[in-house]
């Protein structure tokens, strides 16, 4: 028993055997804690080629900016566990500060130094400055080694030459002081931390190259077969996409850093300026959306919201310039999502206005649509941030830059559909227009232009030119006897046998009324005497019954000139003219000449 205040505690002996192995439990528990608060140092090789260091690692976040090394090492900064596979700290404006324990890497072999020496990769070429406190054994005694990376260290960096910041850790690592590691940049906080060996190493970077350059292959390609499109076809469609397509790939080959591995200086100098790229990427993947889509006729209220866009997306690149990077890459963020989302509607507002294109388009943005969105959720922390999630953008990217290519083709062949038919209604309205309905030749609308053009051509190449003025005689009285419809059947009786009997190069048309005139090619005076009397004789044959009982024959006084020199085309139809009515009243029914 125990006393306590004057109070004496009894515990039975039953009692005390219940909770014993509870209490056992609850030191084991304290033990275990006590133990796994010192994590053995994060350690590559042999079966381990790679480590992800994040959840091994604590962390602080330093929004004013300004703590330094020395204040790390005091107990009292607010170090907090770290226990997810990446840093995501999306846009916080914040300094960040970590640290873990690492070992020299296990070569199996201690006579291989090198192979003891492992890579340390942050996996966002983004990331402006980064500097590493390597703690090492120099001499037998403990030593510091400072190590600077990022695209705005410029001449202080140490970093070994790769796409994103990669340290090379020295085999002499102290495992007993933690490594910090000081992370600053202007755009989004977020990185995994790779710790690799040698081998794999070469095996990531061996599949992260294959990776940029099949990407920048395909776009690369798109942009040449695109550019030739254009510049045989000249439609504008071809500059936006081609434009467009440009920027992606300038915009992707920057992020993931291949300017800085290719030329640090210009790839820092274009770092700097990630969300004008970005900018300018949208700006052109709207015009592009709206000239493909013609959302002022297919989508006219989304139109306006995408101009509006447009304009709006024109101040990031006013914010670079003043130098808010993080200001111009946080918008830039935003406006993608909602430019995505409002292109994708405006594809299914233009298909549902029935634009056929619009469902190639639909597709191809869909695929990068799913693709960006992973990104940006990526971004927010709310899915892992992953090999498959880093670069998921880029084979979006890859898939929607050759979907629409295949898209505007499509439309390009719809378009070019929709002219030939237009031209196709445009040709039968101007053959309406110019043709006669009741006889099926052309009507005086056509004659005029045509004798004008016939006679020029004549006069070029030395060929003879005539002309034939018809009239059907008596027509009036025939049609005052028997009626305007019997009279028609005349009219397209005469016709009928003036398309049979002329040659395809004459052209024969209405003139008005009972009168008809035909213009023979190639054909001297004496030709279209010949022509005028199988006409006469022809027609005269044709027999018309307006009454069931009784037969009646129509007969054509014909007038026929032939084309002199230096006349004009209204003096030659003047003299056919004039031997027709010379024809009229020497009898009708016959052929006069002038």
């Amino acid at each position: 028993g125990c006393i306590k205040g004057g109070m004496k505690i009894i515990l039975h002996p039953r009692t005390l055997h219940r909770i014993g192995p509870f209490i056992l439990c609850l030191v084991l528990l304290w033990a275990i804690t006590a133990q796994a608060g010192e994590a053995p140092p994060i350690r590559v090789g042999g079966a381990v080629p790679a480590v992800e260091i994040a959840s091994q690692s604590e962390y602080l976040l330093d929004y004013s900016g300004r703590l330094q090394y020395q204040d790390i090492l005091s107990s009292g900064q607010p170090f907090q566990r770290h226990t997810k596979y990446s840093f995501q700290f999306s846009f916080k404006r914040a300094t960040l500060w970590f640290k873990c324990r690492i070992a020299p890497a296990d070569s199996g072999d201690e006579t291989a130094l090198a192979s003891r020496r492992s890579f340390l990769v942050f996996d966002n070429a983004a990331l402006g400055a980064v500097t590493l406190y390597v703690p090492v054994i120099l001499d037998g005694k403990p030593d510091l080694i400072e190590f600077h990376g990022g695209w705005r260290q410029g001449e202080k960096s140490r970093e070994f030459p790769f796409l994103y910041p990669t340290f090379v850790l020295p085999d002499n690592l102290d495992a007993s002081r933690p490594v910090v590691v000081r992370v600053a940049t202007p755009y989004a906080l977020q990185f995994r931390a790779t710790l690799y060996t040698i081998d794999a190493f070469r095996k990531m970077s061996f599949v992260l190259f294959l990776i940029v350059g099949f990407f920048a292959g395909i776009l690369i390609a798109m942009i040449l077969y695109n550019l030739a499109l254009y510049l045989f076809i000249r439609d504008r469609q071809y500059l936006f996409y081609i434009t467009y397509i440009g920027f992606l790939l300038l915009w992707q080959c920057v992020l993931v850093g291949l300017f800085q591995y290719i030329w640090p200086p210009l790839g820092a100098f274009l770092m700097s300026g990630i969300p004008v790229f970005a900018a300018l990427m949208m700006i052109f993947a709207v015009s592009f959306g709206i000239v493909f889509l013609n959302t002022p006729k297919t989508a006219p209220r989304h139109d306006k919201l995408l101009k509006g866009l447009a304009v709006f997306i024109g101040t990031i690149i006013a914010l670079v310039l003043l130098r808010q990077l993080w200001l111009g890459n946080l918008l830039s963020y935003l406006s993608g999502q909602v430019v995505s989302v409002v292109l994708f509607t405006a594809a299914l507002s233009s298909l549902r206005s029935g634009f056929r294109p619009a469902l190639f388009y639909l597709i191809a943005f869909g695929v990068f649509l799913l693709c960006a969105f992973v990104f940006f959720f990526k971004f927010y922390g709310l899915i892992p941030n992953n090999t498959f999630t880093m670069h998921i953008v880029i084979f979006g990217s890859a898939a929607e830059a050759v979907l629409l290519s295949f898209a505007l083709g499509y439309r390009i062949r719809i378009m070019q559909e929709e002219e030939e038919q237009l031209r196709e209604r445009e040709r039968d309205l101007e053959a309406i227009s110019v043709t006669d309905e009741l006889t099926g030749l052309f009507n005086r609308r056509f004659l005029n232009p045509a004798l004008v053009k016939k006679t020029a051509a004549a006069r070029r190449s030395g060929t003879r030119l005539s002309l034939l003025m018809l009239d059907v005689d008596h027509f009036k009285d025939f049609n005052d006897t028997y009626g305007h419809p019997e009279g028609d059947k005349v009219l397209a009786a005469l016709g009928g046998l003036l398309i049979q009997t002329l040659r395809e190069e004459d052209i024969a048309c209405r003139y008005g009324g009972e009168e008809f005139v035909v213009i023979l090619h190639n054909a001297d005076l004496n030709a279209a005497m010949e022509a005028a009397e199988r006409i006469r004789a022809g027609f005269e044959k044709i027999s018309f019954r307006p009454d069931p009982k009784k037969e009646i024959f129509a007969t054509v006084s014909i007038g026929a000139a032939e084309l002199l020199p230096q006349e004009t085309p209204e003096q030659l139809l003047f003299r056919a003219d004039q031997a027709m009515y010379q024809a009229k009243q020497t009898g009708r029914n016959r052929i006069c000449s002038a």
